[in-house]
């Protein structure tokens, strides 16, 4: 017999957007391959929680949990709040994939770790990721972290912004 398994399927990151803090910056915008796409952000700390409460309760084995922040964003719902939490006019661009993977190497990817952040983009772009579930209340008891509370927690990242 094998030793028991609970899957964690966590939705892009929220902490996913601090690789481009720098660029948002300098540019004012928040450059994607993902077009009108969305995706259920969560952040890392919500995924911990429910992953401390999997490993300290009963009942979970063979369960498959897939998790979510409070709400499926696309990244032109992320750039505005951007102004609405930090006070900072930011646009979403959708960049062409190839173009994207090329800034990816060029940032010190492998090509192996850029072919992979460009399929999770595809798959946005094609409605995949366009979900939102409730189950990290239902493991925790508590609600995900939505992107304005997360903006501003992460305030400090884009303090240049403004």
């Amino acid at each position: 017999m094998g030793l028991p398994v609970t899957y964690l399927a966590a939705a892009t990151y929220l902490e996913d957007l601090l690789d481009g803090a720098a660029e948002i910056r300098e540019t004012a915008e928040l450059r994607a391959p993902a077009g009108h796409g969305r995706a259920g952000f969560i952040a890392v700390g919500d995924v911990a929680a429910a992953a401390a409460r999997v490993l300290t309760t009963d009942g979970h084995a063979g369960a498959t949990y897939v998790l979510t922040g409070p709400q499926a964003l696309g990244y032109a719902d992320i750039a505005a709040g951007f102004a609405a939490v930090l006070a900072w006019q930011v646009e979403y661009v959708d960049v062409p994939a190839q173009r994207a993977r090329e800034q990816l190497l060029a940032g010190g990817l492998s090509p192996w770790q850029a072919d992979g952040a460009i399929e999770r983009f595809d798959w946005i772009r094609q409605g995949g990721a366009d979900t939102a579930t409730g189950t990290v209340r239902e493991l925790t008891g508590t609600n995900p972290q939505a992107l304005p509370e997360w903006l501003s927690d992460a305030r400090e990242a884009f303090a240049d912004l403004g």
